[in-house]
């Protein structure tokens, strides 16, 4: 079969997918607590780019732009592979008594704290919270890309899909995130994980946008000025909620609270904080401070390309020294687990972006949005 390059890099990534999740199956069934927890990292992340595009995808009708019309095609592909991460839930589900201190019934009968929070912090109901999100999040998707279809108001769709956003991405962040360390709790935790899955969804699109061969306009100043400005917005956004977090848990100095950033900060793992810092705040926000940069696509390429991967390693930083407070401790299966769900979500991406690019047309080239 004579197969096109788009469909044989689809074939690819599903055979690197499939490989990867199968040496993480292997390495897991001696050490299944390392596997699940190198599973759960990566889904956090590769979850985080389909539901952060859904929530781009939708900011746009309520604020306008070119921007919007140019990355539409790349976001919704994107927001297409939820579909493959309600699947990919269902390892995590069966395995929350390895991952959860408060599903074991063992710690919970020792534990006078965690019996408090059983009304919340158990099985039955964590996996109802779990399945409501991701038919919130399936449910609005449908919506919208009915109304792109059938031309309909989209703010309508829009306004109250960010609000369910806001809300389910509270929940999974605190779910499948915070719950690994059950005594500690932040107000800011959940919009500190919403606003990142919406920095590496915007990082992704402006990547994929600016290396499409047929991309209407990629060269027009305002436009990759706007992509330019949209990033330095969520690196501005998450790097203030990472700080306020960090800042009210060091002023208040509790031990309850202190608990998440002690492994983070006084063992090796601060490294990575550090790599953080660089890498997914300050290097990003002085880079797209200078017009010249957010106005080349190869800087703004580059910068795209640096925060998803800097994202990738806060996914790690986030899920991991949870596991291995002494210090950074890599495993093999922390390299099959991104590979597989990467590869398996690269292939569905890849599939849904070129049906994109055939069906979707807006009538309006992005440079001509400028005009009336």
């Amino acid at each position: 079969m004579n197969m096109t390059w788009p469909r044989r890099r689809e074939w690819i990534a599903l055979g690197v997918g499939v490989v990867g999740l199968a040496g993480c199956l292997l390495l897991g069934l001696d050490a299944p607590r390392q596997a699940l927890l190198s599973f759960l990292f990566a889904f956090v992340y590769f979850t985080g780019l389909a539901v952060g595009s859904l929530a781009l995808a939708m900011v746009h009708p309520l604020t306008g732009g070119a921007w919007g019309y140019f990355i539409r095609p790349q976001v919704l592909a994107a927001a297409r592979t939820l579909p493959l991460m309600a699947l990919l839930v269902v390892p995590i589900l069966l395995g929350m008594h390895v991952l959860y201190p408060w599903a074991n019934a063992d710690l919970l009968a020792h534990d006078a704290l965690l019996r408090q929070q059983a009304w919340y912090l158990n099985p039955a109901f964590f996996v109802f919270r779990s399945i409501a999100c991701f038919v919130l999040w399936l449910g609005f998707l449908v919506l919208f890309v009915r109304g792109i279809r059938d031309n309909l108001p989209l703010p309508r769709i829009a306004a109250p899909g960010l609000i369910v956003f806001a809300l389910t991405t509270l929940l999974a962040g605190t779910d499948w995130i915070a719950a690994l360390l059950p005594h500690w709790h932040s107000t800011t935790f959940g919009m500190l994980v919403a606003t990142g899955w919406m920095l590496a969804a915007a990082a992704l699109a402006v990547l994929a946008a600016l290396g499409a061969e047929s991309a209407g306009n990629p060269e027009a100043p305002r436009l990759l000025q706007d992509l330019g400005n949209l990033l330095l917005m969520f690196v501005l956004g998450w790097s203030y909620l990472a700080f306020m977090q960090y800042l009210t848990i060091w002023i208040a100095d509790l031990p309850a609270e202190n608990v998440w950033y002690i492994p983070r900060t006084l063992t090796s793992w601060r490294w990575l904080a550090w790599f953080l810092i660089a890498f997914h705040f300050l290097v990003p926000f002085v880079t797209l401070l200078f017009l010249r940069a957010k106005r080349s696509r190869a800087w703004l390429g580059a910068i795209a390309g640096m925060l998803l991967a800097a994202n990738l390693a806060d996914a790690w930083w986030l899920v991991a020294p949870n596991f291995h407070p002494a210090g950074v401790a890599v495993h093999w299966t922390d390299l099959c687990a991104p590979v597989g769900i990467g590869g398996l979500w690269l292939c569905v991406y890849l599939g849904q972006l070129r049906a994109e690019r055939r069906a979707t047309d807006t009538g309006l080239r992005p440079a001509e949005a400028y005009h009336g």
